[in-house]
């Protein structure tokens, strides 16, 4: 096999180059981690960059196709939570659709607390996407959210894009699987599920599980975790058979 590591620096910089005119920049302050390194690695910034469109789409069998996802809504949540120091979190949905069922209480246990947060309850989802698209061109805004069934297209997607980065705020499109189409022109696309959770120690629920998919990614190439919420830690973490047990314990079960 040929050894690549020569042409590492042009490689780099060939990427650098192409993040600039897809106005990327690969710069520190233009990424924030995920919380996972493993994921973190899995994106070629590094982290998640800001600044830009980011496509969150909720699978969700056992509800109607236009229902919205827990699990989509609350890996936004985390998302926006850890980007609240850069300014407002804004939220758009339409009034009285699936996407206006947020639950104040779960938002704060996942780090997205009520003075963070302001919600715009449109009339419609036109309007929902004009005030997403409105508030991505306010550089006080730091996160727009915008939840939406209907199905959006690349001309409304790369509007959203443009608007990001005019106002370098960071936007999020939270949909049902069923109304996402093939192409997108958010920088990257993520499909999140419900995972079974593990057996607590305990009578009661264990710890959320997510199936996390990076299905889309500029620059990069497809990857999936299991994902769960860590109370102690107000964080993700990846969920693995070794997860709080020891290798001889494992074993031993197989």
């Amino acid at each position: 096999m040929q050894d690549i590591s020569r042409h590492r620096p042009k490689l780099d910089d060939l990427r650098n180059r192409i993040g600039s005119i897809e106005g990327l920049p690969r710069a520190a302050d233009a990424v924030i981690s995920m919380g996972l390194e493993a994921i973190d690695q899995a994106l070629p910034w590094g982290g998640l960059p800001l600044s830009c469109l980011h496509h969150v789409v909720g699978e969700a069998d056992a509800l109607p196709p236009s229902a919205f996802a827990s699990s989509a809504t609350a890996f936004v949540a985390t998302l926006a939570a850890r980007l609240k120091g850069r300014g407002t979190v804004l939220w758009c949905l339409p009034r009285y659709k699936a996407a206006d069922a947020l639950y104040g209480v779960a938002l704060a246990m996942l780090g997205l607390e009520e003075e963070d947060l302001i919600l715009v309850r449109a009339k419609d989802e036109s309007e929902a996407l004009w005030a997403m698209e409105e508030g991505l061109c306010c550089s006080d805004v730091g996160v727009v959210i915008g939840s939406l069934s209907a199905p959006l297209n690349l001309t409304a997607e790369r509007r959203l894009q443009l608007a990001a980065e005019r106002g370098e705020t960071t936007g999020f499109l939270l949909q049902p699987g069923a109304s996402v189409s093939s192409s997108s022109a958010a920088v990257t696309r993520w499909r999140v599920a419900a995972a079974p959770s593990a057996a607590p120690l305990w009578t009661g629920l264990g710890p959320p599980r997510w199936s996390l998919a990076l299905d889309r990614c500029r620059q990069g190439t497809p990857h999936s975790w299991i994902v769960e919420w860590c109370d102690e830690t107000s964080d993700l973490r990846l969920a693995t058979p070794l997860c709080d047990r020891s290798i001889n314990s494992v074993s031993a079960a197989a």
